[in-house]
């Protein structure tokens, strides 16, 4: 599997490279020599990217709440100021200082469960009553 991986990374890079060697023949511009750390480190998050989500049936999804919308402050999202101290508590969104990222799937076959990755952060005058 490591094998395969960096054999995908390399072949990766080596693509863009080539993309980039094309382009910079035809503007008659030289790459820079610290672009190829630059590609050789993009080629690694998307690898990790898709180890952590490409290879399992999942899907992420932004969170984030419309203006006037009631929310429950907790694991998905956290009032900008005191964060979840007050779990439970009923919100109305006032405005969104920070979208969350939900991850959709277990990551085997179910893809109803849904896991918050990043919370929303959100601001409102006052709780809801």
């Amino acid at each position: 599997m490591a094998g395969f991986s960096a054999s995908n990374v390399n072949q990766t890079i080596s693509r863009i490279m080539g993309i980039l060697s094309e382009v910079s023949s035809l503007s008659n511009v030289t790459i820079r020599a610290e672009i190829q750390d630059e590609i050789h480190e993009m080629a690694k998050l998307g690898r990790d990217i898709a180890l952590q989500f490409g290879v399992h049936p999942a899907q992420l999804r932004l969170l984030v709440p419309s203006h006037g919308e009631q929310i429950e402050i907790g694991e998905s999202f956290h009032d900008c100021r005191d964060g979840d101290s007050n779990t439970g508590s009923i919100y109305v969104v006032d405005l969104v200082t920070a979208p969350g990222l939900q991850k959709i799937g277990d990551g085997r076959s179910d893809l109803n469960s849904s896991r918050t990755l990043v919370p929303c952060e959100i601001f409102a005058d006052q709780a809801s009553s």
